[in-house]
This record gives C-alpha cells, structure tokens and sequence, in this order.
C-alpha cells in the first residue's frame, strides 16, 4: 500500500521483481477488549462468511506496534487511518476539485474583505470519554502548534504563516483572522487540519513520542476493539453526531507484508478493500467473481517523481536534472513498469489534474520536449554543463564517475518494475545506477521523506488548484532543510526560488481565477527551468475492493472523493458512506 501523503495530508503506490510468499492473516489471537467494545468476528478462516467489519490491508507493513498518534504515527500501520476514522476534519476539500463539504464546521463565511473566516462548528458533537466537543476544541487544535511544533497543521509556526488571530466566539463560532486575503486557506491550509480534544492533548508533554495508544476522537470509529501485531479493529461510535452514520459496524486492518500477500488476501475473499498495484487487476482479480470484484485506479492525480536532494552535487545541477528527464522512457515505464495504469506525464507532470491551467501553447510544447525520451538530448545537455565521459561512465564537472541507485520497497512490485526501466535507462547515458530494495516501510520512509537518497515519490497539494504543488516544489515557506522530514509541505527534494516565492504570494491574494492562472504560467516557466523534481507518471488512486459484504464504495459512477482509505480527510466520507450487505456491481 501507498500511505500517500501530501501538504492535504498526507499522506502513499508498489513495485516487483521479487515474489514474496502469501502472508495470509488467519485469526490472531484476540487481544483484550478496551473501551467496553466487544472484539469483532475474525475475518481469517472461510471467505464464504459475511464479515462483520469492513477489512483493509495495505503491502509492505511491519509488525504493529500499538501507536494511533494522529500527528506522528500516520506512517504506522496503526496510524494509517486514525486521521478521519477517530479525528475529524473541519471542512472536506475532497479529491478532484469536488465541492467542499461541512464537516465539523457546518458551515462558514467570509468577512472584512476576505481576510476573517467564521466557522460555526457543529453542536451536540461529544468526544469518546462524553465530553463535549467545542469551538474551544478547534482553537486549540488550530493553534497546537505553540505547544509542540509536530502538532502545527496550519503552518502556524512557520515562515509563510499569514494566521493573526484564532478565538473562539461562544460555544459553536471560531473566527480565524488573516493578515492578508489568502484565496486557497480553505483547500491548502484548514483542509490539513483535525480536531483533537484539548482536555486531553493539552496535558501531554511530548506529543512527537506520545502513542496514543487509548485515543479519546470524535469521529465515526472511537473505540479500539482488538490489537495485534498483525490484526487491529476499530469499533464503531455508537453515538456519534451524524445521524445514521457510520453505516457499518467496525474497520479491520491486517497485515500484508507486499503486494503478492495482499493480492492473495484479496483474491481468497479475506480482504475487502486495499491500495495495491495489481499487474492485469482484471485477470488478476476482477475475474475472479466480476459481480463483486471491482478495480477503481482513478487518474485525476498529481504525478510520481523522481525525487533528488537538489542540495547535493551534482542533484544541485539543474542541467542534470533536466538531462534525467530526457533519459528516462516513461512510455515504456508506464506500459510495462505500470501495467499502463499510470499514464505518463510532461515534464510539468499536471496532465492529470490540471490540464486547464497549462493554458500556454509554448509552455505546454517545452513541458512535452522535456519529456520526450532522447538519450542523445540527454547526452548533450551533460557534457554542454561540463560533465564528460571516461569508458562510456559519465564524470562530473569535479570529476567523479555519477551513481544514482534508486530505492524501493521490495514488495512494491510495479514501483521495481519501474525502477529497473529507470536504471537501465540512466545506465545506457553512463551514469551508474541500479535499484536498491528495502525490506520495508520501517526501512525505507525516513530516508525517503528527508531525501536522503534517491527515490520515486508521489506529489501533494491541494485540490482547489495546482497552487499547493507549486507551493510544495518551489516556496520558500515550504522549504524544508536537507536531510529533515519534508512530509509536512512535500518539500522532498528540499528546493526553493526566491521568484516563484513571491508570485505564489501573489496567487494567495487574489480571488481572480485569469490573475491566478497567468500567475500559474510564470510558475510552470520557472519549474521547467530549474526542474526541481522529475515528474514520470499519474500517481493512480489504487483502489481494489469487494462488494461482496459492502457497497457504496468511490467508483467511476459514484465519485465522491480519493478512493484510497489513508487520505485524509477524504477518508471521513467513505468512513461514513460506505453502505452494509452485498451487492452486484460497483
């Protein structure tokens, strides 16, 4: 499973060359009962009995550890989807520009010249220990941040932060004044955010190592009804203050150590949802019993890339950058790497989101030369930057031989099927490259998320309009320093430009979407001249589930936000839409 991130929130796709055997998850043992819940039937044993809970794997998980830190823990099997199933969002600014959709906040409005927002947040809403949820919840999860820097969603502690003032104003009204008017606060800035009770949080004094391990939420699942190291429940909110929801009884997550494991899992019936890449998923999978079996790879996306440390040598050299982009044959990397499920991108990498706003005729024909596969191109763009060639090896301008060794979950099988594209293709322009395996998420994220080597990474940004991914790639104010985790602005590749800083400024002020998008076309310039990430492919919202015992899942027909259970806050509506009981079709 991808634990997708983004600035959104997250939070991540696969990869194959090697086979890993089938783990098939059948009945831990139970572990004790907390919160009063009762453990919920396992799902382990014959597929032919309904389940009871909705179960969910992803690919590539070590053992569970017993963490549901909401700030800290969302790369954790255990904290996968504690934002949205315990911790609620204010506002839902789902996936693909969909319209935005009360949550906490039932409605809002906007005042002295765009620059107060006025939320009234929903009454009769109660913590799971039977306190009430208040306005004074929400300041104080919007200004956590002031307590411990991991619990800023709002880049309050930032250098970018444009937040004068959050108050409650009564019971139910928080009003947020802004310094300046920001037209995308809701989609990139509050749409991040989550509530969390203050009577709780407030008195925890290391949040970066607080477990969490009995959360106290608000939202559609609050209680913990089995843990293992390879099983965990989540039973439902019996009194939870959208009526009628959620629809079904409890989520169940088990462990698949890949790809193959989950495919396994989901073929037998055990599973009935996951975010796997399966090779020909209609073979694979759908066939297997097509009134039930579905496959929903959504590619209204932001692109995968390759993501270097541009503060590294020779990374720093945008020529070297931009000769990567040429070496590399993403139609092939798509059709055999991606099944053809991930269609390639431009060398801006927005044709799958946000075709529109590429409105300028020369900048979308320099986005597709820098995309084009042409080692020759590529070969002339180095040696004109000052690097040479020794024995068919390429040299650096300081005259050492390039290695870039690309790395990847082992059980990640279309992600390793892409990188031996990837490799073979910077090898045949000498640069020294090969694939290089981790055992697991454990083993491969916290380098990955600080840059620290060289690897495929999916882009972020809201959904509103390509402004959160420029933000992410190009800002300043989401610069994160070499080597730290960048996983709060998406910042992977650690770049910036002092250019592209100012007309995203610029973009915040302004209501007017032709300001916005002649502003978007200076940004898609500057991008292609610095080129600071590689954008490759569509990053498909893999969703592969069952309608066996469940319907109501995100399909082509019923689109009602990301597919992908761990992406918050869209996960709050398949949390509570998803419907109980079989059904033929999607």
């Amino acid at each position: 499973m991808r634990r997708f991130l983004s600035a959104r929130r997250l939070l991540a796709v696969a990869a194959a060359g090697c086979s890993v055997p089938a783990l098939l998850v059948a009945g831990a043992a139970p572990a004790a009962v907390y919160a009063g819940g009762a453990p919920a039937a396992s799902t382990g044993g014959s597929a032919a009995s309904a389940h009871r809970c909705l179960v969910m794997t992803g690919s590539g998980d070590p053992a569970f550890t017993r963490n549901f830190n909401p700030y800290t823990a969302t790369g954790l099997p255990s904290g996968s989807f504690v934002q949205g199933a315990f911790y609620e969002p204010l506002i839902v600014t789902a996936e693909g520009g969909l319209k935005p959709v009360p949550w906490l906040a039932r409605s809002w409005a906007w005042s002295h010249g765009n620059k107060t927002l006025t939320l009234n947040i929903v009454r009769g809403a109660k913590w799971s220990d039977g306190k009430a949820l208040t306005a004074s919840d929400v300041v104080y999860s919007l200004t956590a941040g002031r307590q411990d820097k991991i619990m800023d969603r709002v880049g309050l502690t930032g250098a970018a932060n444009n937040i004068a003032s959050v108050r409650a104003k009564g019971a139910a009204k928080v009003v947020i004044s802004l310094k300046t008017p920001d037209s995308q606060f809701i989609s990139s800035t509050l749409n991040r955010q989550f509530v969390v009770p203050r009577h709780v949080w407030s008195k925890v004094k290391d949040p970066s190592n607080y477990t969490n391990s009995r959360p106290v939420g608000s939202g559609p699942f609050d209680r913990i009804t089995r843990f293992t190291t390879q099983d965990y429940v989540f039973g439902k909110n019996l009194h939870y203050w959208r009526k009628g929801q959620p629809r079904i009884a409890c989520l169940e997550y088990v462990q698949a150590a890949s790809n193959d494991a989950a495919l396994a899992l989901i073929q037998s019936g055990q599973v009935d949802w996951t975010h796997n890449f399966v090779p020909n998923v209609d073979k694979a999978y759908v066939s297997k019993d097509r009134k039930h079996f579905h496959a929903f790879y959504a590619t209204t996306a932001y692109p995968i890339s390759l993501v270097l440390d541009t503060t590294h040598y020779p990374y720093s050299l945008a020529a070297f950058r931009k000769a990567l982009s040429l070496a590399i044959d993403r139609k092939t990397v798509s059709k055999l790497g991606e099944y053809g499920y991930a269609p390639p991108t431009d060398a801006i990498g927005l044709n799958g989101l946000f075709p529109s706003w590429v409105s300028n005729a020369a900048v979308r024909k320099q986005a597709q030369q820098m995309s084009a596969f042409n080692p020759s191109a590529a070969k002339k763009l180095l040696t004109g930057a000052g690097f040479s060639y020794k024995g068919g090896k390429l040299v650096d301008p300081k005259g050492d031989a390039v290695k870039l060794d690309i790395h990847v979950i082992s059980g990640w099988s279309d992600w390793v099927a892409s990188n031996q594209i990837i490799t073979k293709n910077l090898r045949a322009i000498g640069i020294s490259s090969n694939v290089a395996l981790e055992p697991d998420w454990g083993a491969w994220w916290p380098n990955a998320s600080a840059g620290k080597f060289p690897t495929l990474l999916w882009q972020g940004g809201s959904q509103g309009s390509p402004y959160g991914y420029f933000y992410a790639n190009l800002s300043k104010n989401a610069y994160i320093p070499a080597g730290e985790d960048a996983s709060p602005t998406g910042n992977w590749e650690h770049f910036a430009d002092a250019g592209a800083t100012k007309l995203l400024d610029r973009w915040k002020v302004t209501l007017d979407t032709a300001k916005q998008k002649t502003i978007a076309t200076q940004l898609e310039r500057i991008f292609l001249q610095q080129l600071p990430i590689v954008p490759l492919f569509i990053g498909p919202r893999w969703s592969t589930y069952s309608t066996r015992y469940f319907h109501c899942f995100n399909s082509p027909k019923n689109f009602y936000g990301d597919p992908i259970f761990t992406t918050f806050p869209d996960n709050a509506l398949s949390f509570t839409r998803i419907c109980p009981g079989g059904k033929a079709g999607p």
